[in-house]
């Protein structure tokens, strides 16, 4: 069962990325995390995700609530013995859903895992970070190139954070019955439980032990039977509890490690709390997760899981052991799978330091070493090489990518990610090289290059900004972004001029900007490139009201709901005043869980407290369909959690979705 940034839609983290492909709606509460399928047919590794299952079909009009035993549309349980990661299975049928008004003609490819859209997918919450744009008293000014009738202060948005009255006292307590309504369906129950996880605090420890072990009694002293999708939404909602104290996250470490090291739990909730372990940073976890990769088990989840976890907590006492690890392919003198050859990768990127780039060298140049784990040195050179202060280092790193780009014994992916490790160390010579591939490269390479490139630019501007860093090289920056202009005028291919239009976006193009709102407001453009249009002009920061014309156009748009999606990101980086409230007119009116399910999660991801009364009206309305109030749920938990990025969005940053599995893959697709 898949929950991707739709209650699972089909598409990654993210988030209201908006940048992924199917809509429909399903379990947790969330998006997947890359485009239907990833792989062709007879194509796919050992190592590779499982395609996604078909999504429900689309009822049209909510009817009453679904209920366990509910033949009608619904997402599947898990079988409560673990998960196999299966084989070539080739990509799913078609997804099914809303078709009202014409359908515009789409001329993208075909996705894989090669795409650009993964990575953008996996790896750009830190970017959007939609809620410090909403919550900052700041607007970008209109342009000059469009004439405007309203002042700066007319145009800031007046979304704002929630108070902590307001979660105290209404979002919590609407969780909380839900919790109490046995004949809820566990799916509302789960986007409770991760929700409640998110705004809730210490106090909630023991309801979410209970609940993993299906021992949860409501205040009543009724036994819930909560299914699967709530045991393993309790084991992950542990590791979501914020702000903890020293002994209050003592109680959740040892809650976590129960269920770790529990054999009478499926292995999603033991990976899951391993996890949840990283999420909170727990240091003390660390020895104690270690310990636990001596054991044995079914299956590739839990090691997986623990690994994750331990790179997440970021403890560099471990490097060298990881080390170890990762150059023998053993764990405690045990030979391991390639696949987790590759976690073991992750963890050492997540930790990022130096002392590993030898060993990612090492692995980078190996005859004998497979691909998952060739792909996670790759990914780790980029975060290791960025942290070392030494350029001669750097500049070694440099050449050994550019070796394996040239080697890679025809690895797209793996290619792919040395790529953005370039431009993560971003030497000039690094730059440099991906400006060239940006112009000719081979297909698929360009669209990194460009991406890469203006990410760092991104990420330098916001360093000067903050006044945390100088900022880049003015001429190499004019460089870029001329290289990025170039290459949106060249490549006609929706999809890969969409990669360069995001990138104008991230560089603050300004003398791009009336051509991506003609474009993001033309009805006959592929949506795809549309949509990233209208991502591109909420990261542009122009107000006029030709841009927000434009974004208010595409938002009402009924044939693509990622469409729509992405229009209400750009309408959110904007802090448009009238974004949530247009998309709560439209949840009124929306007849279909699936537009349902799309609408609220743009207005939980925007997290304007505006939104909360009538979510938590359609979380208590049992007359609607259980997916739309199980998401209700699951917006709750997005606006109250005032973190600006998601918790779930250090899990998905550099990480290897060609080496994933399965109880991972369901993670990641959590909102």
């Amino acid at each position: 069962m898949r929950v991707s940034e739709r209650i699972v839609t089909l598409a990654a983290a993210m988030v209201l990325c908006g940048l992924m492909l199917a809509p429909e709606v399903q379990a947790h509460g969330g998006s997947f995390r890359g485009p239907n399928g990833g792989v062709p047919p007879g194509l796919r590794e050992p190592s590779d995700p499982e395609p996604p299952p078909p999504p429900p079909s689309d009822p049209g009009t909510p009817g009453g609530p679904i209920t366990p035993t509910d033949p009608g549309p619904g997402p599947i349980t898990p079988p409560e013995t673990g998960h196999d990661t299966g084989g070539d299975n080739g990509p799913p049928p078609p997804p099914t859903g809303p078709t009202q008004g014409p359908k515009p003609k789409a001329s993208t490819k075909s996705l894989t895992f090669e795409s650009w859209r993964f990575w953008w997918a996996y790896n750009s919450d830190d970017i959007l970070n939609l809620k410090s744009h909403i919550y900052s008293s700041k607007t970008a000014s209109a342009s000059a190139i469009f004439f405007s009738s309203k002042s700066d202060e007319e145009n800031r948005r007046n979304a704002q954070r929630p108070t902590e009255r307001a979660i105290t006292t209404t979002i919590i307590p609407a969780l909380m019955r839900s919790l109490e309504r046995k004949d809820d369906h566990e799916d509302i129950h789960g986007g409770a439980i991760i929700a409640l996880g998110k705004v809730g605090t210490a106090t909630n420890t023991q309801i979410f032990r209970d609940a993993t072990f299906n021992e949860y009694k409501n205040s009543k002293g009724q036994k819930m039977d909560f299914g699967l999708q709530a045991t393993e939404s309790a084991a992950l909602a542990l590791g979501l509890i914020p702000s903890l104290s020293d002994k209050e996250k003592e109680g959740v470490r040892n809650a976590l490690l129960e269920i770790v090291q529990s054999d009478k739990l499926r292995p999603r909730e033991r990976a899951w709390a391993a996890v949840g372990l990283g999420l909170q940073r727990d240091r003390d976890a660390v020895r104690p997760l270690w310990a636990l990769l001596e054991k044995k088990y079914s299956d590739d989840n839990v090691p997986a899981g623990i690994l994750c976890g331990l790179g997440l907590i970021g403890d560099p006492s471990i490097v060298e052991d990881l080390n170890t690890a990762f150059d023998s392919g053993k764990l405690n003198g045990v030979e391991v799978s390639d696949r987790v050859r590759a976690f073991i990768g992750y963890a050492i990127t997540k930790i990022a330091d130096p002392k590993s780039l030898d060993v990612i060298g090492k692995i980078l140049k190996g005859r004998g070493v497979g691909r998952a784990a060739k792909r996670s040195a790759a990914i780790a050179a980029g975060t290791c090489g960025a942290k070392s202060g030494d350029a001669k280092v750097k500049d070694e790193v440099v050449k050994t990518l550019e070796r394996f780009l040239d080697n890679s014994g025809g690895d797209p992916s793996g290619e792919n990610f040395a790529i953005i490790a370039l431009s993560q160390i971003a030497t000039d010579k690094a730059m440099r090289t991906l400006i060239k591939l940006t112009a000719d490269g081979k297909y698929g390479q360009r669209e990194f290059a460009g991406i890469g490139l203006a990410t760092q630019v991104f990420y330098a501007d916001r360093a000067k900004e903050l006044k945390t860093g100088e900022g880049m090289d003015a001429k190499l920056r004019e460089d870029i972004v001329k290289a990025l202009r170039d290459a949106s005028d060249k490549n006609k291919a929706a999809d890969t001029k969409a990669a360069f239009i995001l990138g104008l976006g991230l560089v603050k193009d300004r003398a791009s900007l009336e051509q991506i709102t003609m474009l993001a407001a033309k009805q006959g453009t592929d949506p795809v490139l549309r949509g990233f249009c209208c991502v591109s002009l909420g990261l542009l920061g122009d107000t006029s009201e030709q841009v927000k014309a434009a974004l208010k156009f595409a938002l009402e748009e009924r044939s693509s709901q990622d469409l729509r999606r992405d229009a209400a990101t750009g309408l959110g980086l904007l802090k448009d005043a009238e974004s949530v409230k247009l998309l709560l007119d439209m949840l009124k009116t929306a007849k279909s869980f699936a537009v349902q399910g799309q609408l609220i999660q743009a207005i939980g991801t925007i997290g304007d407290h505006t939104a909360i009364d009538p979510l938590v009206e359609l979380l208590d309305n049992t007359s609607q369909q259980s997916q739309t109030r199980a998401m209700a749920a699951v917006g709750l938990g997005m606006i109250g959690d005032l973190r600006e990025i998601p918790a779930l969005g250090r899990l998905s940053k550099d990480f290897n979705y060609r080496a994933s599995v399965p109880d991972l893959d369901e993670l990641l697709f959590i909102l």
